[in-house]
């Protein structure tokens, strides 16, 4: 533990929104310390609620890759930036409206579940999300809806995904592309936004002074947290630290989830019991 963890009191903790990529896993890679962290407050009974801005996974595919990483937790327990972009299209547009997609097929699966036209014709909205089939004819159909008047969506503005042995280009690098050529400022949807977090507390049913959002991005993630009004923790496994010059702090920053200090009910002796075994 850090000189500037010691010096903080950690909350009690009745509840964690944790980001996924670079945070619980890298890629296809898990990092072992966050899946022990989150099995140790899983045994705690610490309700947790994963929030991803990767439009690519429904919840259904992430129960199923953190069941490949001995985790156990159910749909519910997951907020995606895809079903997000859904939910906030259909609170401003009708049922039938005309959505021009670039993404993965869990974005445009949303968009379907929502009652949402998806097409190339006249679209009334464009979406943009992670998409790795990304060619200049789909650029070419957004930029040209936007300039005749199409509103601009952007499922999250992540630059990078951390993956096994680097990264790579995230859907906030095809967003800035279109946004650049169209000079349309988008509507971002994910992180640092706060409607994931707002969906996250609502499904924990749990007080914002004790619920935790664990992220490894500030642009980001912590930024979101600060929005929403929760204790933000920077875990220093997933995108590298850049220049803060939004002068954005995390709460605590930690190397590893173990570090995390959760104190809800018994978690005080589990953990303890823990740290003697290390």
């Amino acid at each position: 533990m850090t000189e500037e963890m010691r010096s903080h009191i950690w909350p009690s903790v009745e509840g964690v929104i944790s980001d996924l990529d670079g945070v619980i896993y890298r890629g296809q890679t898990p990092i072992p310390d966050a899946i022990q962290a989150i099995q140790l407050w899983q045994l705690d009974g610490i309700p947790i609620c994963f929030v991803t801005n990767n439009s690519t996974y429904t919840a259904d595919d992430v129960v199923q890759k953190l069941g490949r990483f001995g985790l156990a937790i159910k749909p519910e327990n997951v907020v995606t930036s895809a079903i997000t972009t859904a939910q906030l299209i259909r609170q401003n547009n009708p049922a039938g409206t005309k959505v021009y997609v670039i993404g993965a097929a869990a974005l445009t699966k949303a968009l379907v579940d929502a009652n949402l036209e998806i097409t190339h014709q006249d679209p009334a909205v464009v979406v943009v999300g992670l998409d790795r089939e990304i060619t200049y004819e789909k650029l070419r159909i957004a930029v040209a809806a936007i300039l005749k008047g199409a509103v601009l969506i952007g499922t999250n503005p992540d630059l990078l995904l951390p993956t096994a042995d680097g990264f790579e280009p995230g859907a906030g690098a095809i967003l800035t592309a279109i946004a650049a050529a169209t000079g349309m400022t988008p509507l971002i949807v994910g992180k640092p936004e706060a409607h994931m977090l707002e969906a996250a507390l609502t499904r924990l049913r749990t007080a914002r002074s004790s619920t935790l959002m664990i992220g490894d991005q500030i642009a980001t993630d912590i930024r979101a947290g600060k929005s929403a009004g929760v204790c933000t923790v920077l875990v220093t496994t997933g995108v590298p630290f850049k220049e803060n010059a939004a002068q954005i702090l995390p709460d605590f920053t930690v190397a590893t989830l173990l570090d995390i200090h959760v104190t809800h009910g018994d978690c005080r002796s589990r953990r303890a019991q823990h740290e003697i075994g290390r």
